[in-house]
């Protein structure tokens, strides 16, 4: 087989590829370019979740006429132009690349003005290929990016797109990531006809985090700071009574820039061993300054992942952060080896009979109770409960610990299995609704699934903006429970 060369338009559309993945990728460039201009507000409006339209405004520098046409092609950038600028990469974007990868794979128009010009201009793509010239246009200063009929002429990709609500999940999440790391601007996200959220810039971490979170979450939110030899750590995490079910809400950046980083995220996770229960996770916002010259960001197009030169020095400072500003609020639990007659309740204390010798029980397994419905056996004896969270069992195969907690919730729901599966789900109504106000992705969730909730008895309005009224619940849960 013989090698030619590609012709241009396949050639743009390979690249393409490696930038743009699904609508997510462009909102994440195009607001990245919008900070690079620095902007003081944001403005970014969906329809279809990104896959039917993307438009992006900011008050931003903008672009003369000249800059608009070179922006949309290949390796044409503002913000490096020598070898020596790859090592300090100060920017969010630097390839050259974004918008012309973008512009390869839709219908886009720019619309831009400088404070210089005396007008805007503006410039259609479509597929790579410029419709007309640079024209004439009206809009003050800033840019306005519009992206239409994503992935058009590329129909292997599209078909991996997913439904809308889930493109706009990733959307979603993108924007909230690029807001954490940017409090002093200003976000507007829509949706369709939908304001989702409206976020002015704010002086404080602390106040961004608690406009899209939820001003309690963010009066809960930990500082945490600390300096070493050029290194920084700042920030926020989560005190142990805000938790979550996966590290979607742990958000790391270095220099500004959001990154993907599973040696950061473990070391994150580790500081809270003992304080979270095992399989939640902590809400935090944390950046790191390195020097730039310690910093490669230069590794894939989508510049999520970066080498580190001083990596240990940067885990060392964050780990010290991390433990300081808990040690400062909370002790982590230990077990000793021993524990005395306090560390046990009163009915095991009063008990005559004797206990079981923790030094013969060499062989400690641990027991799920994923499938096997907790009961006490014949042949079992309860011997006493550990700091009213576990309960001893002695067992002929030796000392059984169960957690009475997880014990609790599986006949909970082995009772609501039942009751779902004959149709007969008891529900106790609230004297007054519930008021519930949760963050927009929590939100999305929980109001796609009403119908579901309703089945098990869960009755909730849906009021908008992220409210909720509860006004009924399973009757077997009891209301501290709810």
């Amino acid at each position: 087989m013989k090698i030619k060369r590609l012709d241009e338009g396949l050639a743009r559309k390979i690249a393409a590829g490696e930038v743009i993945e699904r609508p997510a990728s462009v909102v994440k460039e195009l607001i990245e370019n919008a900070l690079d201009a620095k902007s003081e507000s944001i403005s970014i409006a969906l329809t279809e979740g990104g896959i039917g339209s993307i438009v992006v405004r900011d008050d931003g520098e903008g672009m003369s006429p000249d800059d608009i046409e070179l922006c949309v092609q290949r390796h044409t950038t503002s913000k490096i132009s020598k070898e020596k600028d790859l090592t300090h990469i100060a920017t969010l974007g630097f390839r050259g690349e974004a918008l012309a990868s973008i512009a390869a794979v839709c219908h886009l128009h720019i619309v831009s003005k400088t404070s210089l010009d005396t007008e805007a201009h503006e410039l259609r793509v479509s597929a790579g290929e410029m419709i007309g010239q640079v024209a004439p246009a009206a809009r003050g200063i800033g840019t306005t990016v519009e992206v239409r009929d994503l992935f058009y002429n590329l129909p292997a990709r599209s078909s991996f797109l997913t439904s809308s609500r889930s493109e706009f999940f990733h959307c979603n999440r993108v924007i909230h990531r690029l807001a954490l790391c940017s409090p002093h601007v200003g976000f507007n996200l829509g949706h369709g006809a939908r304001t989702v959220f409206s976020a002015p810039a704010v002086a404080d971490l602390r106040e961004r985090i608690g406009q899209l979170y939820g001003a309690q979450i963010g009066r809960a939110m930990i500082p945490i700071s600390a300096e070493n030899k050029g290194l920084a750590v700042s920030g926020y995490i989560s005190s142990p009574e805000v938790r979550r079910g996966n590290r979607r809400d742990q958000i790391l950046s270095i220099n500004g820039r959001t990154v993907d980083d599973r040696g950061l995220s473990y070391i994150l996770q580790s500081a809270y061993r003992g304080i979270l229960r095992p399989g939640t996770f902590p809400l935090a916002v944390i950046d790191i300054i390195v020097p730039y010259e310690e910093v490669d960001v230069n590794i894939h197009p989508r510049k999520l992942e970066v080498r580190l030169a001083s990596r240990r020095a940067v885990q060392d400072l964050l780990d010290r952060a991390l433990k300081k500003a808990l040690a400062s609020r909370y002790v982590v639990p230990t077990l000793s080896s021993s524990p005395g007659p306090s560390d046990l309740s009163a009915s095991a204390r009063s008990s005559q009979q004797p206990g079981l010798d923790l030094r013969q029980a060499t062989d400690v397994r641990k027991h799920e109770t994923e499938a096997r419905k907790v009961r006490v056996r014949s042949d079992h004896r309860v011997i006493g409960q550990l700091q009213q969270t576990y309960i001893l069992v002695e067992s002929p195969q030796g000392l059984e610990i169960v957690d009475q907690h997880i014990a609790h919730e599986r006949i909970l729901y082995e009772k609501l299995s039942r009751e779902v599966q004959a149709g007969e789900v008891a529900q106790q109504r609230f004297l007054l609704p519930v008021r519930v106000e949760l963050p927009f992705e929590s939100a999305s969730t929980l109001a796609a699934e009403r119908d579901l909730l309703a089945k098990v008895g869960i009755d909730i309005d849906d009021f908008g903006g992220g409210t909720f009224l509860v006004r009924g619940y399973p009757a077997l849960l009891v209301k501290t429970q709810v």
